[in-house]
């Protein structure tokens, strides 16, 4: 292996080296020349500037200050600039309590007179809070969103414009002529966006700007401009400069750090820096592209460990790589301070506009800037980390807990003026992998193989030189990889697209922000359609908030509680915390699949874009739904003016179509660029739904999220009526947006002959809605909701190839052994080959065999067994540690004195171990023997692996569930053949009709098979107190005159002469009383009652089996409340009573069977006819006061009555 990393770091060294340009060179003629630079501006004096990033700073001196970071041309290339925008005000709305509309002019003299008092009222209250320049004005504005308290539709309102320098209105206030305000809180960078019609990264034109002398200067950037008035910006209209974008400086960093022991840290040893001076960003860059000569820069700087020394000829090493690079490219410190000072310096002379790293912003920067505090770094040298020059840090508070959700605001306000690219997030975005590790991506992506180093192994590559630079190596082939991960998922061109099709901020798309790409879209259309927005709620941690603001309900700056909630814009965040959702709704329609195996072709239909085209379909928008005030799903709208929302979708559909049929005939230079903004297109249209149905977005409207997940389930209902109805198909499944039938055919022409009709069919009966052919399948297993595996027909250049397609199975998941993983995907093989069922089953059977025989004899490698799992927190924050095998591993690494692996967002490998000697009967739970793979290596002796629980909890289960649908294997047989006790596995009846509690065909059983598996009546003897089992009476019966056997022992004897059979015959010892018999039966059918209403529920997972007797509340999906696993997102089951009304009632009618003397004589049959007849009366007197206890018993359940009230429709 290390070979093949060697060659990696060898390839990009080579390239690096080709272009002979280390760090310094570029940068020294850049500081010499700058007082000379001046940039380029217009014919008219507006200077041209392309606008990369924004930011604001909210609180302090420079509050209300937008800070824009971009390019401007100088001496024939781009540099970087700065343009401060001063004097940002804020733009406040009033509705004054009398509202009018424009059509009544009777109300024109009103109307003034209302003005007039209205704006004494609120000069006063702006006078009170001592803000003394602003103005006025009376304009017509739309409204249309969720607060009952403002009236819908076009009206006046008061728009009152005042510096930001001021203190925001109370967003709650209301007065005697106005009822509320909105626009208070707005953020100054929003209004500045939106007003000025910024969509993302493009030229701009600034009309009137002054520049900078250097003691002024605010920012690190080149040049620096200050604009006094937000309207002297405008987007460039001018055709010269709009068709050319500039390259951007992209840099990438990697750490490599160690722990210090004592405070539990890291401390950064290394940092390494690989720079691409000029990346586009409008278009993806081959390898050949990004890595020419003259591209590239790189270095490393080193220091040496805390009282050691760099070891022997290093310095010597280091200054021969440094001569023959002709700049310097490694640079070695004598201390962390001087390490970070250096790496400042070289960042500030890169000027870089975007920094690049595989977990940049959850590790790097976050190690850097709490070292840059720690190692008091200055911060005239610490704030070229961002482009601002800070004076203090801001505060560094974890942004949010969960791991990978991008960098904290803290780091972001650190880093404002620099884009950051976080390799890890974006991948998370852009692929379906397994694991997200920079290791696993190398691989798979770029076919590399990249060694890992843990901070462990760090302080014994000081010991010699080589291994030293090997270390530097290691560094910059991370940073490396990072980059090419990058130009590889081409994140640049993806995110700037996205970025300006929603007007947001580039660095918020890059961190994955979903949410605020959508809301800037709809900020954008409806602010062009004059329409008042929605306010945005805060939900950021007290600590951002400045200590004047009183904190109360969720809302950032109240003074006080508002009276009534609503007042306050979205009650769902109010009411519930962050991060509960508001309250659920029903979701897309999940059809119950027919299980099975099919071996003939099937058809997967679904609907493009379902959500988008029903809002589309339907004209669903703020605009055009009327809610009811009461919760209820709103009716669908009639109006024909189509909303904003549709149309909005309808301009971004129409814009992919036009890029889907420019591809078609584009050169190989520009498909990949249109692909790109085709994908970027269809991203953003498939996310509008998302805002209307999430609880945190700022346009949440859960009546029209409700309204269009009900037409949904409303069209795939109708869809499949018309299939199986109309067309007389078979549909075996369907899922929120999709069916599939099942054909029924082999060949494969008139298979899309069907599918041609259907999607005609369907689609005749919409507008915009349309039905496609999304897959053909071959062969499909289907196991349950969400569950099938099955063989796709691909087709590539006329010729067709097959995959195999999981969709849900255990195998896809992570928490199972690779073991596990590969007999599964053997039997999924085998059972989708199409082989004959007796085949397959015997392959089955001899594979686990020969595995189970593997396994006990130690042939299989440990890797096999290994278990992952992904901590979500920290395991000290787990409360069911004990329970969780990972966790514990986590801790006891932690307490060994590991610091990888052991933290939030760590895969943790495990093995379930068993003591020697003891086997795994031991009474431990799994958790607790769970052990890393490296303890199990080191510590062989004391512990082995657990075989038998990975025969029955890792093996049997993956194949029971695979196999349920085939015929001739069951589970316990299964288990059989894995040296299981097969008779474990027995009680999961295999046997439909006990499943199904509903079964009609119950009637048709004979009594045998209709009472299987109920529990026999057993009564005690009140002489011996022995107790003993009951058979029916006319079994029992049947089998004494036929045998004849009238010997003591036998319970069959007891019904003939009701003598307990335990008991000596002679003498009365052993008589029971018909009333002890009645009592007896009473006790028992009550103990059956008492066991189902205890409530036992147990999921329905074999390998879960998780019991409890309490609900879990949550809701997933489309499951019934209280019936998802508390074991969730483990394990995907669903709880259901262990114990059912229909078992109780079949126990009961067992009872009422084993006692009947009256319906059983239509059955006897056969020459003994007579003589058990007579036998049977003679008996009756004596039972018959026990079965009418029972039968009375059993009459109550209600399990066994209709309600023909609840059959009949009252007209």
């Amino acid at each position: 292996g290390n070979d093949s990393i060697r060659a990696d770091a060898r390839e990009w060294q080579a390239i690096l080296s080709a272009g002979q340009n280390g760090c310094g060179l570029e940068a020294k003629q850049g500081t010499s020349d700058e007082e000379k630079l001046e940039f380029e501006v217009d014919s008219n004096g507006s200077l041209p500037f392309y606008i990369l990033d924004a930011h604001e700073e909210i609180y302090g001196a420079n509050a209300g200050n937008v800070y824009l970071f971009g390019k401007v041309k100088s001496g024939g290339t781009y540099h970087s600039c700065c343009a401060v925008v001063k004097n940002m005000e804020r733009c406040v709305y009033a509705f004054p309590t009398v509202s009018f509309m424009e059509n009544d002019s009777i109300i024109e003299l009103e109307k003034k007179e209302v003005a007039s008092e209205l704006k004494t009222e609120m000069r006063k209250q702006l006078i009170d809070r001592n803000i003394s320049s602003f103005s006025m004005a009376l304009v017509k504005r739309n409204y249309a969103f969720e607060r009952t308290d403002i009236p819908h539709g076009k009206n006046y309102v008061l728009k009152i414009s005042y510096p930001f320098k001021d203190p925001p209105l109370p967003s709650d206030l209301k007065g005697e002529h106005f009822s509320a305000l909105l626009g208070t809180h707005n953020s100054g960078l929003e209004l500045f966006l939106i007003k000025r019609k910024i969509k993302g990264p493009s030229w701009l034109s600034i009309s009137k700007f002054s520049s900078c002398t250097a003691s002024q200067r605010v920012s690190w950037c080149k040049f620096e401009v200050t604009v006094d008035f937000p309207k002297d910006v405008q987007v460039s209209t001018s055709s010269t400069h709009v068709a050319v974008i500039p390259p951007v400086v992209v840099t990438a960093i990697n750490l490599k750090t160690i722990i210090n022991e004592k405070q539990n840290v890291n401390e950064i040893v290394s940092a390494s820096v690989i720079c691409c001076h000029r990346a586009k960003i409008d278009t993806p860059m081959a390898a050949s592209e990004w890595t020419r000569p003259g591209m590239l820069s790189h270095f490393t700087a080193v220091r040496r460990l805390e009282g050691g020394i760099f070891p022997m000829g290093f310095t010597k090493e280091a200054a021969e790589k440094n001569a023959k690079a002709g700049s310097n490219v490694v640079c070695y410190e004598s201390s962390e301070r001087a390490l970070l000072n250096r790496l400042m310096i070289e960042l500030h002379k890169l000027d870089s506009d975007f920094l690049v790293g595989h977990n940049i912003s959850g590790f790097d920067l976050d190690v850097l800037l709490h070292r840059i505090q720690a190692c008091r770094v200055p911060s005239s040298m610490w704030s070229k980390i961002g482009r601002l020059k800070r004076s203090t840090m801001p505060k560094l508070n974890k942004g949010s807990s969960v791991f990978g959700s991008g960098a904290s605001p803290g780091i972001m306000s650190c880093i404002a003026g620099r884009l950051l690219c976080d390799t890890y997030i974006c991948s998370r975005d852009l692929l379906k992998e397994v694991s997200y590790s920079l290791t696993e991506l190398a691989k798979k992506q770029l076919k590399k193989d990249r060694k890992e180093i843990t901070p462990h192994d760090i302080p014994q590559m000081f010991q010699s030189s080589q291994s030293l630079m090997e270390l530097m190596e290691y560094g910059e082939t991370d940073a490396w990889l990072s980059m090419e991960l990058m130009f590889h998922l081409s994140v640049l061109p993806l995110t700037h697209q996205l970025t300006n099709i929603s007007g947001n901020l580039w660095h918020k798309t890059l961190q994955g922000a979903r949410a605020q790409r959508v809301e800037y879209l709809l900020l954008h259309a409806f602010h062009a359609k004059k329409f008042i927005v929605p306010d945005k709620f805060f939900a950021q941690s007290k600590e951002a908030r400045t200590k004047k603001h009183k904190i109360s309900s969720g809302v950032e700056g109240k003074e006080t509680v508002p009276d009534d909630i609503n007042s306050v814009e979205e009650p769902a965040e109010n009411h519930h915390g962050k991060n509960k959702k508001g309250g659920s709704y029903a979701g897309g329609l999940v059809l119950e699949p027919k299980k099975g195996l099919y071996d003939k072709y099937i058809l997967l239909l679904d609907f493009n874009s379902l959500y988008p085209s029903i809002i589309r379909e339907y004209n669903i928008c703020f605009t055009t739904v009327d809610r009811s005030t009461d919760e209820s799903v709103p009716h669908l709208p009639t109006s024909k003016r189509p909303g904003v929302l549709p149309e909005l979708l309808k301009n971004l559909v129409e814009r992919r179509k036009k890029v889907k049929e420019m591809l078609k005939n584009a050169s190989p230079h520009n498909v990949q660029q249109l692909d790109i903004r085709q994908q970027a297109l269809k991203l953003t249209a498939n996310s509008m739904y998302g805002c209307l149905g999430f609880s945190n977005s700022r346009f949440y409207a859960k009546p029209l999220a409700e309204l269009i997940t009900l037409q949904g389930r409303e069209i795939l209902q109708s869809t499949v009526d018309l299939v199986q109805n109309t067309l007389n198909l078979e549909v075996i499944y369907g899922d929120t947006d999709s069916i599939m039938i099942y054909s029924g055919l082999d060949d494969i022409k008139e298979v899309k002959e069907i599918a041609r009709k259907v999607i005609q069919e369907v689609n005749k009966k919409y507008k915009c809605l349309e039905i496609d052919l999304d897959g053909l399948y071959k062969r499909m297993l289907l196991l349950k909701k969400k569950k099938y595996a099955a063989v796709k027909l691909h087709f590539k250049d006329h010729t067709s190839y097959e995959v195999i397609e999981r969709k849900g199975l255990d195998i896809v998941r992570r928490d199972w052994s690779l073991l596990s993983k590969e007999l599964g995907d053997f039997c999924l093989s085998q059972i989708l080959s199409g082989g004959s069922c007796e085949d397959v089953v015997e392959e089955i059977h001899k594979s686990l065999m020969k595995v189970q025989e593997e396994m006990r004899n130690g042939q299989i490698p440990l890797e096999k067994y290994v278990i992952t799992k992904t901590l979500t927190k920290p395991p000290e924050a787990y409360p069911d540690a004990r329970s969780q095998p990972h966790v514990e591993v986590a801790l006891r690494l932690k307490r060994n004195g590991y610091v990888t692996g052991c933290s939030a967002g760590d895969t943790v490998p495990y093995i379930i171990c068993c003591e020697q000697g003891n086997g795994s009967s031991t009474s431990v739970g799994i958790a607790q023997r769970a052990r890393h793979p490296d303890e199990l290596k080191k510590d062989n002796e004391n512990w082995m692996i657990d075989i038998d629980y990975y025969l029955a909890q890792q093996i049997h289960p993956v194949i029971s569930r695979l196999c349920a649908s085939i015929q001739g294997t069951s589970p316990a047989r299964l288990a059989d053949c894995l040296g299981l006790d097969s008779s474990k596995f027995q009680n999961k009846s295999s046997d439909p009709v006990n499943n199904d509690p509903s079964s009609l065909l119950a009637f048709t059983l004979d009594d045998e098979e209709r009472y299987r598996g109920c529990e026999a009546l057993v009564l005690s003897c009140p002489g011996c107190s022995e107790t003993f089992e009951c058979s029916s009476i006319l079994s029992s019966l049947h089998a004494l005159i036929n045998t004849e056997d009238k010997q003591a022992g036998s319970t069959n004897n007891f019904w003939h002469n009701l003598c307990c059979p335990k008991c000596p015959e002679e003498g009365d010892g052993g008589k029971i009383s018909p009333a002890i018999i009645a009592n007896q039966v009473k006790r028992q059918a009550e103990g059956f009652m008492s066991k189902y209403y205890k409530g036992l529920m147990t999921c329905d997972d074999e390998t879960c089996n998780y019991t409890t007797r309490s609900v879990n509340l949550r809701v997933l999906g489309d499951s019934k409340r209280g019936t998802t696993c508390p074991n969730y997102p483990r394990c995907n089951g669903h709880l259901v009573r262990k114990y059912t009304e229909g078992d109780l009632y079949r126990q009961l009618a067992y009872f009422c069977y084993t006692l009947d003397t009256v319906r059983c004589i239509p059955k006897i049959e056969g020459d003994k006819k007579l003589a058990l007849e007579k036998e049977i009366a003679r008996i009756r007197p004596r039972v018959e006061l026990a079965a009418s206890t029972v039968q009375k018993i059993r009459d109550r359940c209600a399990y066994g009555w209709v309600q023909l009230k609840d059959l009949i429709v009252v007209v």
